[in-house]
C-alpha cells in the first residue's frame, strides 16, 4: 500500500487509524482469554525441556555463572532505562512498548537473581524492587478494566479485583497513578546507573582494567542489548492477531534506528579499546588483546561482534528497519550477543569461554523465556490505559449513548457522559462555582485538565518517594558504620566514597518503595464509579448525600448548556460505591 504525504514526512502514525477506545480493551482481553496459539504451545513444551536438561546434563559446576550475572543485569538495566526514559519524557509511541520493556526488565531481574554477583547485590536488589514496582503499578488501571469485563473467569476476576484495589479512573486517581509510575520510572533509571556503575567498578578490580572506556562499553552494552530484546518482543507481538494496530510501523523503525545507534556505539568501544591496545598498550595488555582475538576468548570475541554489533549495520536499510522478521532477528541477535561481552570480562571459567557461553544461553534463557509467557498469559501486553490515550488523541470517533427520559430523582446521584475530557472540562466551566459540590470525573485515559478544573492535586506519592529515598539511603550508610569495626572514625575517604554508588541504590529502592505504599494507599480510599456501561468515555458524577443540592437541579443546568459548550451525551443515576 503507498504511503500518505504526511506518513513519508513524519512516518507511520503510532498507532492504527482503525484503533479505537472499546477495542483496546477487547483486544487485551481477548489475548489474556484466548487459548495458546501453535507457537506458544511448542514454546510452553520446548522451553521446559530445555530448562530440564540443561540442569540434568550441565557439567559439575555451579549452574549459574558471574558472567550471567553481568549479562542478565545490563538486560534488565537496558530495558529499565527505555522504559523509563520513553516514561519520563511523555514520548506518545512508547505506549506500544511500554509493558514489553516493563516485564522484560523485571524478568531478567529474576533471572540475575539466581547468578552469583561478582560484587555486591544491592545495586540488583534495589533495581529488581524499582522493575516490579513499576510494572505492578501501571498495571492498576488494566487490571480493573479485565475485572469489570462478563466474559472474565471467575478465578481471574477475583484475582483481578484483588490487584487492582478500588480503582475506578477517578480524575485523582488517575493523577496519583502517573506520579507514582513518573516517580518509578526515576527510581529505576538511578538503580539502572548505580548497578552500572557498580558492575564496572567491580569488573575492572577483577580483570586488573582501569580504562575509562569499560563504563561505557557497560552502559552502550546494557542499553543495546535492551532494545535488542524489546525489538525482538515487539516484532514478535505485532504478528499477533489484533496487535499489528497497537505495535505500528514506526515502533519498528524507532526502534531500528536506536538498535543502529547503540550498534555503532559499541563498535566504536570496542575497535578503539583495541587500537589502543595494539599501539600504546604494555606487553601485558598487547598479550591480553591477543588472546581475545585468536586464543581462548577468540569463541566469545567473535561471537560478541558478529552476532552482537556487525548484524545491526543492516538497519541503515529502511524496509530493513521496518520488516518484523528482520528486526526480530536483528534484535534476538543483539540480544544473545551481550552475553558473549559480558563472559569476556570476567575470569576465563575452567570450561572454557565458549562453554560458558553456550551454557548461560541455554538455561536461563529458558527460564527467561517462561516467565515472559507466565506474565502475558495473565496480564495484558500493551498499557490498556496509555493506549486508550493515544486512540483518544488521534482517532476520535463519535459516540452515542442511551439516556435515561426523566432526570434523576432528587436525592439520588447524577452521571453525565461525555465523548471527551475537554467536553466535560467544558461543562464544568458552563456550571460555574461549585466548590460545595462533591462532584468527581473519571475516564478511560489520564485527566490532566478535568484534575486542574476541579482543583485535584496529589502531593503524597511525590512527598512519599522522597521521605522513602532519603531514609533508606540513611540506614544503608548507617548500617555500614555500625559494620565497621572501629566505628565511623576508621572508615577511610576511599571506603565512603565506594559507598556512594550502593547507598544511592538503596535510595532508589526506598524511593520506589514509598511511591508504591503511597499509591496503594491512595487507591484503597472509597470512592465513586461511574455506571459499569460507561467504563469507557468521560463521566462527571455527583455523590449522592442528605447535605447535596438537588441532582435534579444539577441535571437541567447541564441539559441547557449549548450542545458545543458542556452537554453531556446522556444522563443517569448513580449510587455511591466504596
Amino acid at each position: 500500500m503507498a504511503r500518505s504525504a504526511d506518513e513519508r514526512l513524519l512516518g507511520p502514525p503510532v498507532v492504527s487509524p482503525t484503533v479505537t477506545v472499546a477495542g483496546i480493551g477487547a483486544a487485551a482481553a481477548r489475548a489474556v482469554l484466548a487459548p495458546a496459539g501453535s507457537a506458544r504451545r511448542l514454546a510452553q513444551i520446548a522451553l521446559p525441556v530445555a530448562l530440564l536438561g540443561w540442569l540434568v546434563f550441565a557439567p559439575m559446576r555451579p549452574p549459574f555463572s558471574a558472567a550471567g550475572f553481568g549479562w542478565w543485569a545490563g538486560l534488565a538495566s537496558g530495558c529499565l532505562t527505555i522504559s523509563g526514559l520513553l516514561l519520563l519524557a511523555r514520548v506518545d509511541w512508547r505506549c506500544g512498548i511500554g509493558r514489553l520493556a516493563q516485564t522484560a526488565a523485571l524478568s531478567a531481574c529474576l533471572v540475575a537473581l539466581l547468578h552469583p554477583a561478582p560484587g555486591d547485590r544491592t545495586a540488583l536488589i534495589a533495581l529488581t524492587i524499582c522493575a516490579l514496582g513499576l510494572w505492578a503499578a501501571a498495571l492498576v488501571p488494566d487490571l480493573a478494566d479485565l475485572r469489570d469485563r462478563p466474559e472474565m473467569l471467575p478465578w481471574r476476576s477475583r484475582l483481578y479485583r484483588l490487584a487492582a484495589l478500588r480503582w475506578h479512573g477517578s480524575a485523582r486517581q488517575w493523577l496519583a497513578w502517573e506520579r507514582a509510575c513518573r516517580a518509578l520510572a526515576l527510581a529505576g533509571l538511578l538503580a539502572a546507573f548505580a548497578l552500572q556503575t557498580d558492575l564496572a567498578l567491580t569488573l575492572a578490580g577483577l580483570g586488573d582494567r582501569s580504562d575509562t572506556l569499560l563504563p561505557v562499553v557497560l552502559v552502550v552494552g546494557a542499553v543495546l542489548s535492551g532494545a535488542g530484546l524489546i525489538a525482538a518482543l515487539a516484532a514478535a507481538l505485532r504478528r499477533q492477531p489484533g496487535f499489528d494496530g497497537f505495535v505500528t510501523g514506526r515502533h519498528l523503525d524507532i526502534l531500528g534506528r536506536l538498535i543502529l545507534a547503540l550498534g555503532l556505539a559499541g563498535l566504536y568501544c570496542h575497535v578503539t579499546e583495541a587500537v589502543v591496545a595494539g599501539l600504546y598498550g604494555s606487553p601485558l595488555e598487547r598479550a591480553a588483546l591477543v588472546e581475545r582475538l585468536s586464543g581462548a576468548g577468540a569463541p566469545a570475541f567473535w561471537t560478541l561482534m558478529g552476532v552482537g554489533l556487525l548484524p545491526t549495520q543492516a538497519l541503515w536499510v529502511g524496509p530493513a528497519r521496518r520488516s518484523p522478521v528482520t528486526l526480530g532477528l536483528v534484535g534476538t541477535l543483539v540480544a544473545l550477543g551481550a552475553g558473549a561481552g559480558h563472559v569476556l570480562l570476567v575470569p576465563p571459567p575452567a570450561t572454557g569461554y565458549a562453554a560458558a557461553l553456550l551454557a548461560e544461553i541455554a538455561g536461563p534463557a529458558a527460564l527467561f523465556g517462561l516467565a515472559l509467557i507466565a506474565a502475558f498469559r495473565l496480564v495484558p501486553a500493551v498499557s490498556v490505559a496509555e493506549m486508550r490515550g493515544l486512540a483518544l488523541l488521534h482517532n476520535r470517533r463519535p459516540i452515542a449513548l442511551p439516556g435515561e427520559a426523566a432526570g434523576p430523582p432528587p436525592r439520588a446521584g447524577l452521571a453525565a457522559a461525555f465523548a471527551s475530557e475537554a467536553g466535560l472540562v467544558e461543562a464544568l466551566r458552563g456550571l460555574g462555582t461549585l466548590d460545595a459540590v462533591p462532584l468527581e470525573a473519571h475516564g478511560p485515559a489520564p485527566m490532566p485538565e478535568a484534575a486542574a478544573a476541579l482543583r485535584r492535586d496529589e502531593r503524597a506519592v511525590r512527598e512519599a518517594a522522597l521521605v522513602g529515598g532519603a531514609l533508606a539511603g540513611l540506614a544503608f550508610l548507617a548500617a555500614q558504620t555500625l559494620q565497621a569495626p572501629g566505628g565511623l572514625g576508621e572508615i577511610p575517604a576511599l571506603a565512603w566514597a565506594r559507598l556512594a554508588i550502593p547507598a544511592l541504590a538503596a535510595a532508589a529502592a526506598g524511593a520506589a518503595l514509598g511511591a508504591g505504599a503511597a499509591l496503594a494507599r491512595h487507591l484503597r480510599r472509597p470512592t465513586s464509579a461511574p455506571p459499569p456501561d460507561w467504563r469507557e468515555v468521560f463521566v462527571l458524577t455527583l455523590v449522592p448525600g442528605t447535605d447535596n443540592p438537588s441532582a435534579g437541579a444539577l441535571a437541567r443546568r447541564l441539559s441547557a448548556l449549548p450542545e458545543k459548550a458542556g452537554r453531556p451525551l446522556a444522563l443517569r443515576r448513580a449510587e455511591p460505591v466504596s
